[in-house]
């Protein structure tokens, strides 16, 4: 038997197209789904930034001392990961709902990537022009928190398109005259 025929029995991976299928039909958990994978992974690359040569963005730490500043270390952490969490569903939903549909993109692999890349860098300039700045160090961040040096505002966008990453690779619906999926049932 050769190596041709031997191929041909193995069944294709259509896993992918089936879970986009199921993105598309179920927009609102595709987008829970990506709301909890994103920010996740996106916090577990931004804590580990100074391996880069990048400083350290633990906002579940920083959100913790917004929230409660006079609790202890632990406390902080656990409350600020709990919002931090929170948001990125939050966020995950809004671009889902909100902002996906309107840009004129197709939804292809590469366009859901597009579309979310652009939303992490609308979250990138709010969080390094108004979050940072107005929040963690007032009147001393500068324009995009440029005063804070040009690796933590770099690292505020890469951190940003990290979680637009997982965004749109995991909330990936297929295009709007796209066939049905047919087969196994997802």
């Amino acid at each position: 038997m050769g190596a041709a025929s031997r191929l041909s029995r193995i069944p294709s991976d259509d896993t992918l197209p089936r879970f986009r299928a199921w993105v598309t039909a179920h927009p609102v958990l595709g987008a829970l789904l990506a709301g909890t994978v994103a920010p996740q992974m996106a916090t577990v690359f931004g804590i580990w930034f100074t391996g880069f040569g990048l400083p350290s963005l633990n906002w579940p730490t920083a959100n913790g001392a917004l929230i409660i500043p006079k609790a202890s270390l632990g406390a902080q952490y656990f409350a600020g990961e709990l919002s931090h969490f929170t948001d990125g569903i939050v966020f995950a939903l809004l671009f889902a709902l909100l902002f996906h549909p309107f840009i004129p993109v197709r939804n292809t692999i590469g366009g859901n990537l597009l579309k979310a890349f652009l939303y992490g860098t609308v979250l990138a300039l709010i969080s390094a022009s108004w979050w940072v700045p107005a929040l963690l160090v007032p009147h001393h961040a500068g324009f995009l928190s440029t005063g804070l040096g040009w690796k933590l505002t770099f690292g505020i966008f890469l951190w940003h398109w990290i979680y637009g990453y997982f965004l749109g690779t995991v909330y990936c619906p297929n295009p709007r005259d796209a066939p049905p999926a047919t087969g196994g049932g997802a």
